[in-house]
Protein backbone atom coordinates (compact mmCIF):
# COMPACT_ATOMS: atom_id res chain seq x y z
CA UNK A 1 0.00 0.00 0.00
CA UNK A 2 1.18 3.69 -0.39
CA UNK A 3 2.98 5.52 1.95
CA UNK A 4 1.54 7.08 4.51
CA UNK A 5 0.35 10.74 4.73
CA UNK A 6 2.75 12.54 7.17
CA UNK A 7 -0.12 14.06 8.11
CA UNK A 8 -1.64 10.98 9.62
CA UNK A 9 -1.92 10.77 13.00
CA UNK A 10 -3.54 7.90 15.74
CA UNK A 11 -4.94 8.36 18.96
CA UNK A 12 -5.55 4.87 20.10
CA UNK A 13 -5.95 4.80 24.28
CA UNK A 14 -3.40 6.55 25.77
CA UNK A 15 -1.01 6.58 22.48
CA UNK A 16 -1.04 9.53 19.82
CA UNK A 17 0.87 7.74 16.63
CA UNK A 18 2.56 9.86 14.00
CA UNK A 19 2.79 8.27 10.50
CA UNK A 20 6.77 8.04 11.76
CA UNK A 21 5.85 6.02 14.38
CA UNK A 22 3.76 3.43 12.09
CA UNK A 23 5.94 1.06 9.49
CA UNK A 24 5.07 -2.17 7.73
CA UNK A 25 5.66 -5.13 10.15
CA UNK A 26 5.73 -8.30 7.92
CA UNK A 27 2.19 -9.59 9.61
CA UNK A 28 -0.03 -11.41 7.76
CA UNK A 29 -2.63 -12.83 10.05
CA UNK A 30 -3.73 -9.45 12.12
CA UNK A 31 -5.84 -10.62 15.24
CA UNK A 32 -7.63 -7.42 15.47
CA UNK A 33 -8.59 -7.38 19.36
CA UNK A 34 -5.09 -7.92 20.14
CA UNK A 35 -3.18 -5.71 17.85
CA UNK A 36 -5.79 -2.53 17.71
CA UNK A 37 -5.72 -0.05 15.05
CA UNK A 38 -1.93 -0.26 15.19
CA UNK A 39 -1.56 -3.53 13.85
CA UNK A 40 -3.93 -2.93 10.96
CA UNK A 41 -2.46 -0.02 9.66
CA UNK A 42 0.85 -1.72 9.86
CA UNK A 43 -0.29 -4.68 7.56
CA UNK A 44 -1.88 -2.48 5.40
CA UNK A 45 1.26 -0.83 4.96
CA UNK A 46 3.46 -4.09 3.74
CA UNK A 47 2.51 -5.97 0.62
CA UNK A 48 1.47 -10.02 0.03
CA UNK A 49 -2.09 -11.59 1.62
CA UNK A 50 -3.21 -10.07 4.62
CA UNK A 51 -6.15 -11.73 6.31
CA UNK A 52 -8.05 -9.08 9.69
CA UNK A 53 -9.21 -11.79 11.74
CA UNK A 54 -12.67 -11.17 13.86
CA UNK A 55 -13.69 -14.47 14.23
CA UNK A 56 -10.82 -17.01 15.03
CA UNK A 57 -12.59 -20.06 14.52
CA UNK A 58 -13.01 -19.46 10.82
CA UNK A 59 -10.20 -21.22 8.93
CA UNK A 60 -7.88 -19.01 6.54
CA UNK A 61 -7.93 -19.53 3.18
CA UNK A 62 -5.57 -20.94 0.96
CA UNK A 63 -4.75 -17.93 -0.78
CA UNK A 64 -1.52 -16.17 -2.90
CA UNK A 65 -3.00 -13.07 -4.53
CA UNK A 66 -1.65 -10.12 -2.44
CA UNK A 67 -5.40 -9.04 -1.31
CA UNK A 68 -6.28 -7.88 1.57
CA UNK A 69 -8.91 -10.49 3.21
CA UNK A 70 -12.02 -9.72 5.57
CA UNK A 71 -14.69 -11.85 7.07
CA UNK A 72 -18.59 -11.20 6.19
CA UNK A 73 -20.39 -10.20 9.34
CA UNK A 74 -22.60 -13.57 9.45
CA UNK A 75 -25.73 -11.90 9.39
CA UNK A 76 -26.60 -13.84 5.86
CA UNK A 77 -24.95 -17.58 7.04
CA UNK A 78 -21.90 -18.86 7.89
CA UNK A 79 -19.11 -15.93 8.29
CA UNK A 80 -17.17 -16.12 5.41
CA UNK A 81 -13.61 -14.55 3.76
CA UNK A 82 -13.90 -12.47 0.81
CA UNK A 83 -10.40 -10.94 -0.92
CA UNK A 84 -10.44 -7.33 -1.84
CA UNK A 85 -6.84 -5.90 -3.95
CA UNK A 86 -5.63 -2.70 -2.39
CA UNK A 87 -6.58 -0.86 -5.67
CA UNK A 88 -10.10 -1.83 -4.95
CA UNK A 89 -10.32 -0.78 -1.41
CA UNK A 90 -8.47 2.71 -2.22
CA UNK A 91 -10.93 3.00 -5.25
CA UNK A 92 -13.66 5.36 -3.61
CA UNK A 93 -10.48 7.10 -1.15
CA UNK A 94 -10.50 10.56 -1.79
CA UNK A 95 -7.37 12.15 -0.38
CA UNK A 96 -7.17 16.17 0.48
CA UNK A 97 -9.39 18.45 2.23
CA UNK A 98 -9.38 20.14 5.27
CA UNK A 99 -7.70 18.18 8.23
CA UNK A 100 -10.35 15.90 9.61
CA UNK A 101 -10.61 14.48 12.96
CA UNK A 102 -12.06 11.08 12.28
CA UNK A 103 -13.93 9.10 14.89
CA UNK A 104 -13.17 5.14 14.36
CA UNK A 105 -17.06 3.54 14.86
CA UNK A 106 -16.73 0.45 13.10
CA UNK A 107 -14.29 -2.93 13.45
CA UNK A 108 -11.12 -1.74 11.58
CA UNK A 109 -11.06 -5.13 10.45
CA UNK A 110 -14.27 -4.86 8.27
CA UNK A 111 -14.85 -3.16 4.73
CA UNK A 112 -17.12 0.12 6.72
CA UNK A 113 -13.81 0.20 8.99
CA UNK A 114 -10.89 0.22 6.80
CA UNK A 115 -12.77 2.74 4.68
CA UNK A 116 -12.40 5.40 7.98
CA UNK A 117 -8.70 3.79 8.45
CA UNK A 118 -7.60 4.07 4.73
CA UNK A 119 -9.88 7.71 4.11
CA UNK A 120 -7.24 9.02 7.23
CA UNK A 121 -4.27 7.09 6.06
CA UNK A 122 -4.51 9.00 2.67
CA UNK A 123 -5.71 11.98 3.87
CA UNK A 124 -3.48 12.82 6.61
CA UNK A 125 -6.24 13.32 8.90
CA UNK A 126 -6.50 12.51 12.76
CA UNK A 127 -7.46 9.05 13.43
CA UNK A 128 -9.64 8.41 16.69
CA UNK A 129 -10.04 4.93 18.32
CA UNK A 130 -11.73 3.85 20.80
CA UNK A 131 -10.86 0.88 23.00
CA UNK A 132 -11.49 -2.72 22.20
CA UNK A 133 -14.81 -3.16 23.15
CA UNK A 134 -16.01 0.54 23.79
CA UNK A 135 -19.28 1.46 24.48
CA UNK A 136 -21.35 3.74 22.32
CA UNK A 137 -21.26 6.06 26.01
CA UNK A 138 -17.60 5.58 25.49
CA UNK A 139 -17.31 6.85 21.95
CA UNK A 140 -19.23 9.70 22.81
CA UNK A 141 -17.48 10.68 25.52
CA UNK A 142 -14.43 10.27 22.96
CA UNK A 143 -15.79 12.46 20.16
CA UNK A 144 -16.73 15.08 22.72
CA UNK A 145 -13.15 14.98 24.43
CA UNK A 146 -10.85 14.52 21.37
CA UNK A 147 -13.55 16.74 19.48
CA UNK A 148 -14.42 14.74 16.31
CA UNK A 149 -15.33 16.43 13.31
CA UNK A 150 -16.31 13.78 11.00
CA UNK A 151 -18.29 10.30 12.10
CA UNK A 152 -19.05 7.60 9.98
CA UNK A 153 -21.48 4.53 11.62
CA UNK A 154 -25.03 2.16 11.54
CA UNK A 155 -28.14 3.80 11.91
CA UNK A 156 -27.92 1.10 15.27
CA UNK A 157 -25.02 3.51 16.48
CA UNK A 158 -26.21 6.89 15.43
CA UNK A 159 -29.79 6.60 17.57
CA UNK A 160 -27.61 5.27 20.43
CA UNK A 161 -24.94 7.66 19.95
CA UNK A 162 -27.40 11.08 19.81
CA UNK A 163 -28.72 9.43 23.06
CA UNK A 164 -25.44 9.19 24.82
CA UNK A 165 -24.61 12.61 23.48
CA UNK A 166 -27.30 14.59 25.15
CA UNK A 167 -26.72 18.49 24.77
CA UNK A 168 -22.60 18.05 25.04
CA UNK A 169 -21.11 20.02 22.58
CA UNK A 170 -19.88 18.64 18.99
CA UNK A 171 -19.41 20.41 16.09
CA UNK A 172 -19.33 18.19 13.08
CA UNK A 173 -18.44 18.68 9.41
CA UNK A 174 -19.71 15.12 7.94
CA UNK A 175 -22.29 12.43 9.20
CA UNK A 176 -22.38 9.21 7.76
CA UNK A 177 -24.50 6.20 8.02
CA UNK A 178 -23.93 2.80 6.78
CA UNK A 179 -24.83 -1.19 7.52
CA UNK A 180 -28.07 -0.88 7.50
CA UNK A 181 -31.06 1.10 5.67
CA UNK A 182 -31.46 4.33 7.25
CA UNK A 183 -35.23 5.55 8.28
CA UNK A 184 -36.06 9.23 7.36
CA UNK A 185 -36.99 9.52 11.50
CA UNK A 186 -33.15 9.26 12.19
CA UNK A 187 -32.19 11.13 8.38
CA UNK A 188 -34.05 13.69 9.39
CA UNK A 189 -32.86 13.78 13.62
CA UNK A 190 -29.36 13.30 12.74
CA UNK A 191 -29.85 16.80 10.62
CA UNK A 192 -31.20 18.59 13.48
CA UNK A 193 -28.69 17.70 15.74
CA UNK A 194 -25.76 18.64 13.31
CA UNK A 195 -27.24 21.39 10.66
CA UNK A 196 -23.65 21.87 9.65
CA UNK A 197 -22.60 18.59 8.70
CA UNK A 198 -22.80 16.95 5.11
CA UNK A 199 -24.73 14.08 5.69
CA UNK A 200 -24.37 11.21 3.39
CA UNK A 201 -25.87 7.75 3.77
CA UNK A 202 -23.88 4.91 2.22
CA UNK A 203 -25.05 1.37 0.55
CA UNK A 204 -22.31 -1.39 0.67
CA UNK A 205 -21.57 -5.12 1.06
CA UNK A 206 -18.66 -6.51 1.81
CA UNK A 207 -18.51 -8.95 -1.42
CA UNK A 208 -18.94 -5.89 -4.13
CA UNK A 209 -17.76 -2.96 -1.64
CA UNK A 210 -19.23 0.60 -1.59
CA UNK A 211 -22.17 0.89 -4.45
CA UNK A 212 -23.42 4.22 -3.75
CA UNK A 213 -23.73 7.21 -1.89
CA UNK A 214 -26.95 9.20 -1.15
CA UNK A 215 -26.57 12.95 -0.11
CA UNK A 216 -30.24 14.53 -0.11
CA UNK A 217 -31.48 13.53 3.28
CA UNK A 218 -34.25 11.18 1.86
CA UNK A 219 -34.16 7.53 2.78
CA UNK A 220 -33.77 4.97 0.59
CA UNK A 221 -32.33 5.75 -3.55
CA UNK A 222 -33.57 7.31 -6.41
CA UNK A 223 -35.39 4.82 -8.86
CA UNK A 224 -33.89 6.56 -11.81
CA UNK A 225 -30.39 5.37 -10.30
CA UNK A 226 -31.60 1.46 -11.24
CA UNK A 227 -29.70 0.21 -14.38
CA UNK A 228 -28.18 -2.94 -15.62
CA UNK A 229 -25.81 -3.31 -12.46
CA UNK A 230 -28.21 -2.17 -10.27
CA UNK A 231 -31.37 -3.43 -10.17
CA UNK A 232 -34.88 -5.16 -8.79
CA UNK A 233 -35.05 -8.92 -9.33
CA UNK A 234 -38.44 -10.43 -9.32
CA UNK A 235 -38.58 -11.17 -5.65
CA UNK A 236 -38.18 -7.93 -4.82
CA UNK A 237 -34.56 -7.95 -3.74
CA UNK A 238 -31.43 -6.11 -5.01
CA UNK A 239 -29.40 -6.92 -7.23
CA UNK A 240 -25.49 -5.13 -8.01
CA UNK A 241 -23.29 -6.25 -10.75
CA UNK A 242 -24.92 -9.49 -10.93
CA UNK A 243 -25.35 -10.49 -7.04
CA UNK A 244 -28.37 -10.82 -5.59
CA UNK A 245 -27.84 -9.04 -2.20
CA UNK A 246 -30.84 -10.49 -0.63
CA UNK A 247 -31.96 -6.96 0.43
CA UNK A 248 -35.70 -6.54 -0.07
CA UNK A 249 -36.59 -3.23 -1.64
CA UNK A 250 -40.04 -1.40 -2.92
CA UNK A 251 -40.52 0.44 -5.57
CA UNK A 252 -42.08 3.89 -5.33
CA UNK A 253 -42.70 6.38 -8.42
CA UNK A 254 -39.59 7.91 -7.45
CA UNK A 255 -37.51 6.21 -4.86
CA UNK A 256 -36.00 3.14 -3.96
CA UNK A 257 -37.35 2.20 -0.33
CA UNK A 258 -35.32 -0.72 1.96
CA UNK A 259 -37.70 -2.99 3.54
CA UNK A 260 -35.22 -5.83 5.67
CA UNK A 261 -33.44 -9.01 4.60
CA UNK A 262 -34.89 -11.48 2.71
CA UNK A 263 -33.54 -14.19 5.22
CA UNK A 264 -34.92 -11.81 8.32
CA UNK A 265 -38.68 -12.68 6.95
CA UNK A 266 -41.04 -13.45 9.28
CA UNK A 267 -44.44 -15.97 8.07
CA UNK A 268 -47.21 -15.05 10.83
CA UNK A 269 -50.37 -16.59 10.31
CA UNK A 270 -49.09 -17.11 6.44
CA UNK A 271 -48.26 -13.31 6.25
CA UNK A 272 -44.54 -12.56 5.11
CA UNK A 273 -43.43 -9.84 7.83
CA UNK A 274 -40.29 -8.09 7.52
CA UNK A 275 -39.43 -6.69 11.20
CA UNK A 276 -37.36 -4.00 10.15
CA UNK A 277 -40.29 -2.21 8.77
CA UNK A 278 -42.32 -2.25 11.75
CA UNK A 279 -39.19 -1.08 13.68
CA UNK A 280 -39.30 1.92 11.10
CA UNK A 281 -43.12 2.47 11.69
CA UNK A 282 -42.64 2.64 15.41
CA UNK A 283 -39.88 4.63 15.48
CA UNK A 284 -41.92 7.45 13.90
CA UNK A 285 -43.23 7.94 17.47
CA UNK A 286 -40.84 10.96 18.87
CA UNK A 287 -40.95 9.46 21.91
CA UNK A 288 -39.16 6.23 20.90
CA UNK A 289 -35.30 6.26 20.62
CA UNK A 290 -34.51 2.87 19.24
CA UNK A 291 -36.68 -0.55 18.80
CA UNK A 292 -35.65 -4.09 17.63
CA UNK A 293 -38.80 -6.48 16.49
CA UNK A 294 -38.47 -10.18 16.67
CA UNK A 295 -40.14 -12.95 15.55
CA UNK A 296 -41.01 -15.21 18.61
CA UNK A 297 -42.59 -18.98 17.71
CA UNK A 298 -46.19 -19.37 18.37
CA UNK A 299 -48.43 -22.89 17.68
CA UNK A 300 -51.29 -20.80 15.85
CA UNK A 301 -49.73 -18.37 13.53
CA UNK A 302 -46.13 -19.99 13.44
CA UNK A 303 -44.55 -16.73 15.06
CA UNK A 304 -46.01 -13.39 16.46
CA UNK A 305 -43.63 -10.64 17.45
CA UNK A 306 -42.13 -9.12 20.19
CA UNK A 307 -40.34 -5.47 20.51
CA UNK A 308 -37.95 -4.44 22.63
CA UNK A 309 -38.34 -0.51 22.96
CA UNK A 310 -36.10 2.22 24.07
CA UNK A 311 -37.45 5.61 25.01
CA UNK A 312 -35.88 9.07 24.83
CA UNK A 313 -34.93 10.44 28.38
CA UNK A 314 -37.80 12.60 29.64
CA UNK A 315 -40.18 11.60 26.77
CA UNK A 316 -43.16 11.74 28.30
CA UNK A 317 -43.76 7.72 28.20
CA UNK A 318 -47.18 7.04 27.07
CA UNK A 319 -47.59 3.51 26.36
CA UNK A 320 -51.62 3.70 25.15
CA UNK A 321 -50.22 6.06 22.62
CA UNK A 322 -47.59 3.51 21.30
CA UNK A 323 -50.37 0.92 21.20
CA UNK A 324 -52.57 3.43 19.61
CA UNK A 325 -50.24 3.88 16.78
CA UNK A 326 -49.51 0.46 16.57
CA UNK A 327 -53.29 0.21 15.68
CA UNK A 328 -52.28 1.60 12.00
CA UNK A 329 -50.71 -1.43 11.15
CA UNK A 330 -51.85 -4.31 9.65
CA UNK A 331 -52.55 -7.13 12.60
CA UNK A 332 -50.11 -9.58 11.38
CA UNK A 333 -46.93 -6.38 12.12
CA UNK A 334 -48.04 -5.63 15.11
CA UNK A 335 -46.24 -6.93 17.98
CA UNK A 336 -47.78 -9.14 20.45
CA UNK A 337 -45.66 -7.71 23.61
CA UNK A 338 -43.92 -4.48 24.47
CA UNK A 339 -40.83 -4.59 26.32
CA UNK A 340 -39.36 -1.09 27.80
CA UNK A 341 -34.89 -1.40 27.89
CA UNK A 342 -32.41 0.80 28.68
CA UNK A 343 -30.20 0.04 25.71
CA UNK A 344 -30.29 -2.88 22.91
CA UNK A 345 -27.69 -5.39 22.51
CA UNK A 346 -25.20 -4.19 19.54
CA UNK A 347 -23.21 -6.81 17.53
CA UNK A 348 -19.46 -6.50 16.38
CA UNK A 349 -20.55 -4.95 13.08
CA UNK A 350 -22.15 -1.90 15.05
CA UNK A 351 -25.84 -3.62 13.87
CA UNK A 352 -28.42 -4.82 16.18
CA UNK A 353 -28.53 -7.98 17.78
CA UNK A 354 -31.97 -9.73 16.48
CA UNK A 355 -31.59 -13.03 18.80
CA UNK A 356 -33.99 -12.71 21.77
Amino acid sequence: MDALNPGFTLIEGDHTLSSDDLRPDGVAVVEVAKTGVKGVVAALLGTGDVFMVRDASVPLPQAAEDKVWLQTSGTTGAPKWVGHSRDRLKARIRAGGDRARWLLTFHPGSFAGLQVLLTAMAGGHVLIAPGHGASIADMADLAVAEQATHISGTPTFWRAFLMALGDRSLTLKSVTLGGEAADQTLLDAVKARFPQAILRHIYATTEAGTVFSVQDGLAGFPRDWLNDELSVTGEGTLKVKGLDTGDMVELTPDRVLFRGRRDAMVNVGGVKVYPEVVESYLLELSSIQDVRVSARPNPITGHVLVADIVLKPDSGFDEAQIKAHLQGLPRAQRPVSLRYVDALDIGATGKKSRSV
